[in-house]
């Protein structure tokens, strides 16, 4: 059960065009905003945290739905929830993986070059192949070039690197 609700009054209150964005105290911001079905909200916490958070809400404030993921990458962990608060679904996309983000953040903090995650180029993805669990991490080494790391899901161990030829944008 989930008791987590949507302040309606307060969105409905700030709301601009339909949304309605605010920063807290620690500097984590959130943008909430509604649709005909539904209201939404996405929490991107400061920096040295690296997940965000997306929630829908049903109509009566009732949390729909919660994804934790990688911003734009992977997900972490997903829950649903009936109109009544009761979960229905729960998915751990962590646990076929026993190399983990941290272990997977540890590698690229040794390569030799300098992978910045949060750089639009980087794009780090994972999983399941018939090899088993797998993490990617695709980086522009130099301009004009991407580089792509693939990790075993499970020792930690770099299984291949490749490169391709791409247009930077």
């Amino acid at each position: 059960m989930t008791t987590e609700k949507f302040d309606i009054k307060t969105f409905e209150k700030n709301k601009i065009d339909g949304e309605y964005n605010f920063v807290l105290d620690d500097g984590t911001k959130i943008r909430q905003s509604s649709s005909k079905v539904d209201y939404s909200e996405y929490i991107t916490p400061p920096p040295p945290e690296l997940y965000h958070t997306y929630n829908e809400y049903f109509k009566n404030g009732n949390l729909k739905s919660n994804l934790i993921s990688f911003p734009n990458d992977f997900s972490k962990n997903y829950k649903e929830f009936d109109i009544n608060g009761k979960l229905i679904e729960e998915i751990n996309y962590d646990k076929p993986f026993k190399s983990s983000f941290k272990q997977l953040l540890e590698l690229i903090k040794n390569e030799k070059d300098s992978i910045d995650i949060f750089d639009k180029n980087t794009l780090i993805t994972r999983g399941i192949l018939d090899e088993g669990p797998i993490w990617e991490i695709t980086y522009r080494k130099v301009f004009m070039r991407r580089e792509v790391i693939k990790v075993d899901g499970i020792t930690g161990a770099i299984l291949e690197r490749s490169h391709y030829p791409h247009l930077d944008n």
